[in-house]
């Protein structure tokens, strides 16, 4: 865990997004890597740092995450970009969410489209504009952002634990948080 990030770090781009959950029979946390299980994890993130949290808004999650990030303290709002074959999601803070954000409009307006024309969104518009956004976006942030890094200039990640719900049936139904920490991307 990195104690000494300066209050002055400025994420100006984007931080990796690492999510784990309690395994109950080892009382381990693992990675989560389910695309369904990251989304449900990603969502109390956003939710709590974008402020459209309802029952589940954490406000020790945010002051946490505010005291590190001075453009999210600045413009509070994140938006996620998940890579599309990887369980790896980076968070975009600050102004810099507008450019990815302006990227993202075209895939919603082809997937509307598309709703309209077949009834879903599996059409080859759709494929290919979504293909184009991923491009955008990452060639967005190797050119235009940075990765946070610490005082020592070690690139860093957020890894959030979860504490995971399950149903009767024995399936995972939700996550609960339990805590948050900046790491150095190579722990």
């Amino acid at each position: 865990m990195i104690n000494n990030i300066s209050s002055a770090t400025s994420f100006k781009g984007y931080i990796p997004v690492k999510h784990f959950a309690l395994y109950p029979k080892d009382n381990k946390f693992y990675p989560v890597t389910k695309r369904k299980n990251l989304t449900k994890c990603q969502s109390f993130v956003v939710r709590n740092l974008n402020g459209t949290a309802k029952n589940m808004k954490n406000q020790e999650f945010i002051d946490f995450y505010k005291a590190q990030d001075i453009d999210y303290r600045n413009c509070p709002v994140v938006h996620s970009v998940y890579d599309d074959n990887t369980p790896t999601i980076y968070m975009v803070t600050g102004k810099d969410t507008d450019n990815v954000r302006l990227e993202a409009k075209a895939v919603g307006i082809a997937k509307k489209d598309s709703i309209d024309r077949i009834g879903n969104t599996k059409s080859f518009e759709v494929r290919n504009i979504s293909n184009d956004y991923f491009k955008k976006v990452k060639h967005f942030l190797k050119s235009a952002c940075r990765q946070v890094k610490s005082q020592n200039d070690e690139p860093l990640e957020l890894q959030v634990y979860f504490i995971p719900k399950y149903g009767k049936d024995g399936q995972v139904k939700g996550f609960k948080y339990s805590e948050a920490k900046f790491v150095k991307t190579n722990d």
